[in-house]
């Protein structure tokens, strides 16, 4: 294989994978240490490594307090951390310690350096988990190329080799630990995003959940306790609700043995039982569903396919809702396991194109060449500003969500007091003119200002958000020209000085 050097990573919530471009202009998976495919999205903290992927995953029943899953969910949470090492470790970089042994293992198997990568995240992923997504890439040793949607990328995996006529695509995307839905428009190397919805607190963990909670009930009736109050007890149950959910894709009916204290309860789960489990969560996707398709102003017949991306859509209940409001049964053609990093790979070969054409081979550069991607702001973008002759607060929206991207706007505002010397903005994340329902990602100061001026005096801020999903914000007083030169102080911390600390910190660590 030639010298490119970028991959296409899906950082999952359960599982993650990589892959890259071959010679031949197709994207492949590239296994793991362990000769897998898929790499479980678990860490265990051992006193002198860090474990990460199977091995980790089977120590949550045996060393629960040792082993950190899920930590997707907590991306962007700056209150969230694990002690390890005398230190406290964020999502960011938990997530980078994943990124570590999916670039060491990738770089042995393809026997050369990966510097660059593209790393998926959910649609619906807000400006302060885009970003801690992209320093976790740094902290793993990667020049982050970009960020990519996981439904866009599925979609450049599905559409990329089809000479079909033009369709419009519902994308179902229901991984491990998040939900998005986006409708767009494929033509062959075409891809448009119209909308796109989600919530990344929807997954397969949610199910999982439910089948505990239906366990621990029918034990707790039997026996008069609860039995997860045992952490190893908790880590066995887990393990056998996600294999009994995975034998419901398959089965009638499976039966699960609970133990504890002694005590032992035989619960038997039909796919009835376990569609009414999980029912409120897919009625939950459902209403965005109907909410995507509104925002793109479709009707459900208008629709050319469904398309399934991520595991949790082997759920034969999932398949079954789409299949009754749609009236047709979705498309589960590509493996949902697989397609979000084949379409990373895909766009991470296209970006090293153009950033060393002088290191793509011939097939890679015909393959990716034509592949034009326009997306779209998952959440609306606007600033604090006060109704005038009030002091009442809102967010006054200047991108509104589903606009396409990259994107700038700019919008006047004027300063409200005497003698005003700085202006404090604050950015939200947000469809509620309401700034207490909306997500602050981030404030700056523009200062300077005469300190001899009235009120009135107009302001000009730009709000731009980047093809990546990132947002930058710049403001100018338009009488003196004083423009901000500051950055932008995000809650998530993760200062340059913070990601290169990190970094020289796990390049040392042992990271099997």
């Amino acid at each position: 294989m030639a010298g490119l050097s970028a991959v296409g990573i899906d950082l999952g919530t359960t599982y993650s994978s990589v892959a890259v471009v071959n010679d031949s202009g197709q994207p492949e998976i590239i296994p793991n240490a362990e000769s897998e495919r898929l790499t479980p999205s678990a860490v265990l903290f051992e006193e002198d490594m860090i474990v990460v992927g199977q091995i980790a995953k089977d120590a949550m029943v045996t060393d629960p307090d040792r082993v950190v899953m899920f930590v997707k969910r907590q991306m962007g949470n700056n209150s969230w951390y694990f002690p390890y090492d005398l230190e406290r470790h964020g999502p960011a970089d938990i997530s980078a310690m994943i990124l570590t042994k999916m670039k060491r293992d990738a770089e042995q198997y393809l026997d050369r350096l990966l510097p660059y990568a593209v790393i998926t995240v959910p649609a619906y992923f807000d400006d302060e988990r885009r970003r801690a997504t992209i320093s976790a890439g740094e902290i793993a040793g990667f020049k982050v190329l970009g960020l990519l949607n996981e439904p866009t990328a599925a979609a450049i995996a599905f559409g990329v080799d089809r000479t079909k006529k033009p369709e419009t695509i519902l994308v179902y995307d229901l991984g491990g630990g998040t939900f998005d839905v986006t409708i767009m428009k494929v033509d062959g190397d075409d891809i448009s995003i119209v909308a796109t919805d989600g919530d990344h607190q929807i997954g397969g963990k949610d199910f999982d959940d439910a089948i505990i909670k239906y366990a621990v009930e029918h034990f707790k009736n039997e026996h008069d306790f609860d039995p997860t109050t045992d952490p190893y007890v908790a880590g066995e149950l887990r393990s056998a609700a996600e294999n009994a959910k995975r034998q419901l894709s398959k089965r009638r009916r499976t039966m699960m043995m609970l133990r504890a204290e002694g005590k032992s309860t035989r619960i038997e789960i039909d796919q009835d039982t376990f569609t009414k489990l999980i029912m409120p969560k897919l009625n939950t996707t459902m209403t965005l569903v109907r909410s995507v398709l509104r925002d793109a102003d479709l009707q459900p017949d208008q629709l050319d396919r469904v398309l399934l991306i991520g595991g949790s859509t082997r759920v034969l209940a999932v398949q079954a809702v789409l299949a009754d409001y749609f009236g047709f049964d979705p498309d589960n053609s590509v493996n949902p396991d697989e397609a979000v990093a084949l379409g990373a790979a895909l766009m991470a070969a296209k970006k090293m194109a153009e950033l060393a054409p002088e290191e793509v081979v011939e097939p890679i550069a015909q393959k990716v060449g034509g592949l034009q991607i326009t997306d779209v702001t998952s959440h609306s973008l606007g600033i604090e500003a006060f109704i005038p002759n009030t002091q009442q607060r809102i967010n006054s929206i200047l991108i509104p969500r589903n606009s396409p991207i990259p994107t700038e706007v700019s919008k006047e505002f004027t300063t409200t007091e005497t003698a005003q010397t700085a202006i404090k903005v604050i950015i939200y994340q947000g469809e509620f003119q309401d700034p207490k329902l909306c997500n602050p990602i981030g404030e700056f100061l523009l200062g300077g200002l005469p300190a001899d001026r009235p009120p009135g005096r107009k302001v000009r801020v730009t709000v731009a958000c980047t093809v990546d999903g990132v947002v930058k914000v710049s403001a100018l007083d338009i009488e003196t020209g004083r423009e901000t030169t500051t950055e932008v102080s995000y809650r998530n911390q993760q200062t340059p000085e913070k990601v290169s600390a990190k970094e020289r910190w796990l390049r040392k660590k042992k990271v099997l």
